[in-house]
């Protein structure tokens, strides 16, 4: 393929068509969480809301995986791996390969780790740091998965770092969802001057 035909632009493209078409249902699995988890806020003493934690890692790994096919449709089609005899292994490592696009594949993952905990901790309603920081137990399962199977490539201490990045993403998640929170109480505790 000529080089320059298809640029970072189409990848741009691609995230955001990504975004908008798998962004609905997404929308419409957190709104159904919300009206699912409304009797179990009413019990006391319950800090961790299950359903806002289980949506929350849900989101986690599906918006990663989602918004990481334009990623991959773009390192397959500019390095002419449609017909690789290796497969997944060699877009993978033409991935890792590329400075930009591995870059851009990490920031999609925890990017979906900050989108997991706020999600849990919008469902949550409560105590948003712990059920952000919780969301992340699939991801985290799965990383650890990996490492255990040896499946990835890297070396062992950047997979434990990366393993502890998508929890503290997800704490940046909750923490998010706690500010904001906190802002719209403080404007509607302010008298109208």
């Amino acid at each position: 393929m000529p080089e320059g035909v298809f640029t970072p632009l189409h990848l741009l493209i691609l995230l955001f068509s990504a975004l908008i078409v798998f962004g609905i249902p997404l929308l419409l699995v957190f709104l159904l969480a919300r009206w699912l988890d409304k009797n179990l806020q009413r019990r006391p003493g319950v800090r961790v809301s299950v359903v806002g934690i289980a949506i929350g890692g849900i989101t986690d790994v599906v918006t990663s995986g989602l918004l990481g096919i334009p990623l991959v449709i773009y390192a397959m089609v500019k390095y002419d791996l449609l017909n690789a005899p290796q497969g997944s292994a060699a877009v993978a490592s033409s991935i890792h390969a590329n400075g930009w696009l591995y870059e851009l594949q990490l920031a999609i993952g925890l990017g979906g780790s900050v989108l997991g905990g706020y999600v849990a901790a919008c469902i949550a309603k409560h105590d948003e740091l712990l059920n952000g920081l919780l969301s992340s137990f699939l991801c985290t399962a799965i990383g650890v998965y990996s490492i255990l199977l040896g499946k990835d490539s890297r070396s062992v201490l950047l997979q434990i770092l990366l393993l502890a990045a998508a929890p503290v993403s997800a704490l940046l998640g909750g923490y998010l969802r706690q500010t904001w929170k906190a802002s719209v109480l403080r404007r509607q505790d302010t008298p109208f001057a």
